[in-house]
């Protein structure tokens, strides 16, 4: 769905340029376009110079592409193990690259999250807010004038968004424009982040509020799956603290489950209560009397009622009462005291309780340093656990977040473009009515890939899922020039040329076509590729896979294409002639043997 807007695009721009194609260019053609060539009225002056310089170039570049073209394909094997070898060499070239889930794109501000020890009154969070700020005004104007334009702060969970207590704040920063930032946004958090050793005791997470959409909010997210709190908050605890100290890599690790309100627990002898005529609902009803109060009546006056609620006074309730203080009545009538059949026990109850299917879980998520790619800090995080914390029977630690949200995306971009390419080929196959044709050009499809990495590789930039849109793109791009190849070779062939002869002319007949199509599309890509601005970060990728895989792709084809179709075709004249053969031996009455060793000789 986050690409559909894309896809639709393509679909019906593509559907009016081949309308465009097929009805209106030729009828312009034939009114403004003159029917002489430049021989019958040749170019004069500078047009004529420049005409001339151009066609020697093209010329020139014709004679030794055909050149080369001879000799790939009189090395066919050494040229087609050369491109597999690249191929290869690609491949482990992806891997160390790396990816992330989407780049990250530019900041119009930051948002610093300060979470104190859970009881903390506000004015001490304000007194903090307060000192974190005097520090970031500080470090954030190196030369004296702020790289931001306001400091906003909230506290006690004030803020717009907020559901925070008296324990949590905010200070955000608001940045200038893309064009007049001098520090940008992770240059801002890793100025800050030195200072959080200051505030023993408080956990800092920072946000960011982009441009335009963005990825996931959480690179690193490790779940805890238990029905034992206790249990699983300390081993939370003890995965956070191994992140923050080992692996700098990682920032900002934060457990959702926080430390518990202290409690009262009022723990019941049961066999001793029901031995004294007591029940459970019944003792239940009186200690929330108790402690909440009961409604006992209502007054009525001037038409508003008014609840009569019976409750102990304010410093009982603001203190653990005494048992022997709360009575309740058995079914004789008899006032017993709680302390005959109940005990305290102290401990604390946790502040919220997360459930995802049916089962509670805590969450341990982090960001990680800009640059940083996801699936090798992933792995880290997970080889850590492995080795630090031991395995426990009633905790089920899963591991989420941006790696998993990339791995089920590509799982269905590979079926989205399985069924591109299944597409491609059944188009491809009506056409050429052949199955060999359409085999030929798909070799195309994989050669972008070496294009990819290249200009991945050239400018330092991660894999994202939007390389992968901009792969489904290229499908449909990159086998034009092999179905120009194709098709001119065929028609060359059934014109008299034999596969040698046929190939070579095919491909410097068509290097111009394919020059100008495959140059007036990356020229056109080359600005969303690599011209920077606001929301540039989450167009780049995809044009900068279908420039990389088009052009290289294409460089790749006009040399491996003549080489396989003259592979895979090398029987068919062999077998024409034997075909010939035979019918000139049916008409001249010849039969079995006879007309075997005719065919034969025919070869």
């Amino acid at each position: 769905e986050m690409f559909a807007g894309l896809a639709f695009t393509v679909v019906f721009s593509l559907s009016i340029s081949l309308f465009v194609a097929l009805f209106l260019v030729p009828i312009l053609s034939s009114r403004y376009m003159p029917l002489v060539t430049r021989k019958q009225v040749p170019l004069t002056g500078k047009l004529a110079a420049i005409d001339r310089v151009f066609e020697n170039a093209l010329k020139g570049l014709d004679n030794k592409y055909r050149g080369a073209v001879s000799w790939v394909i009189r090395h066919k094997l050494l040229t087609v193990g050369v491109i597999f070898a690249i191929f290869v060499i690609s491949i482990l070239g992806a891997v160390k690259i790396g990816y992330v889930f989407l780049p990250e794109e530019a900041a119009d501000s930051v948002t610093l999250s300060v979470k104190l020890p859970l009881g903390t009154p506000l004015k001490e969070t304000q007194r903090t807010l307060k000192q974190v700020q005097d520090i970031t005004k500080t470090v954030l104007a190196p030369n004296g004038d702020p790289v931001y334009t306001r400091i906003i702060m909230s506290s006690g969970g004030g803020g717009i968004f907020s559901s925070g207590g008296s324990n949590t704040g905010s200070l955000r920063f608001n940045l200038p424009d893309f064009k007049k930032q001098t520090m940008d946004a992770n240059e801002v958090k890793a100025a800050i982040r030195p200072f959080f050793n200051q505030f023993p005791g408080v956990n800092f997470n920072f946000s960011e509020g982009n441009m335009g959409f963005g990825g996931s909010g959480n690179p690193i997210d490790i779940v805890l799956r238990t029905d034992n709190l206790v249990k699983g908050k300390a081993m939370a605890d003890k995965i956070a603290d191994l992140i923050k100290t080992r692996l700098p890599a990682v920032t900002e690790p934060m457990v959702s489950l926080d430390d518990g309100l202290p409690q009262f627990e009022i723990i019941l002898n049961r066999d001793r209560m029901y031995a004294l005529g007591l029940n459970a609902a019944t003792v239940g009803n009186e200690i929330k009397a108790a402690v909440d109060g009961l409604t006992a009546s209502k007054f009525k006056e001037a038409g508003n009622d008014y609840d009569i609620v019976l409750i102990f006074k304010e410093t009982d309730r603001n203190s653990r009462p005494a048992l022997d203080q709360i009575f309740v009545k058995s079914v004789t009538g008899q006032r017993i005291p709680l302390s005959n059949f109940a005990s305290y026990r102290e401990g604390t109850g946790p502040m919220t309780i997360s459930r995802e299917d049916q089962s509670r879980v805590i969450h341990i998520t982090a960001g990680i340093v800009p640059g940083t790619t996801l699936n090798a800090i992933t792995d880290e995080v997970r080889a850590l656990i492995n080795a630090e914390i031991p395995a426990e029977s009633d905790v089920l630690i899963m591991y989420e977040g941006d790696n998993a949200e990339m791995i089920k995306m590509m799982v269905n971009f590979v079926l989205i473009m399985i069924v591109a390419i299944a597409l491609v080929f059944g188009v491809m196959a009506s056409l050429f009515e052949s199955f060999k044709d359409p085999f030929i050009i798909i070799f195309t499809i994989p050669l972008s890939f070496i294009g990819i990495v290249a200009i991945y590789a050239v400018t330092g930039d991660k894999f994202n899922i939007l390389t992968v849109v901009g792969l489904l793109v290229l499908v449909g791009v990159i086998v034009n020039n092999g179905i120009v190849l194709v098709d001119y070779t065929n028609l060359l062939r059934k014109r008299g040329y034999n596969l040698h002869d046929a190939c070579i002319e095919a491909a410097g007949n068509r290097l111009r076509p394919i020059l100008m199509s495959t140059l007036t599309t990356i020229l056109g890509l080359a600005p969303m590729a690599f011209v920077p601005g606001d929301g540039s970060e989450m167009v780049g990728p995809i044009g900068k896979t279908v420039f990389g895989g088009l052009a290289i792709g294409t460089l790749m084809t006009l040399f491996l294409m003549p080489s396989i179709y003259a592979f895979m075709n090398k029987n068919d004249e062999r077998n024409k002639a034997r075909a010939a053969a035979r019918r000139e031996g049916i008409a001249a009455g010849l039969k079995g043997k006879q007309l075997k060793q005719n065919a034969a000789g025919g070869i």
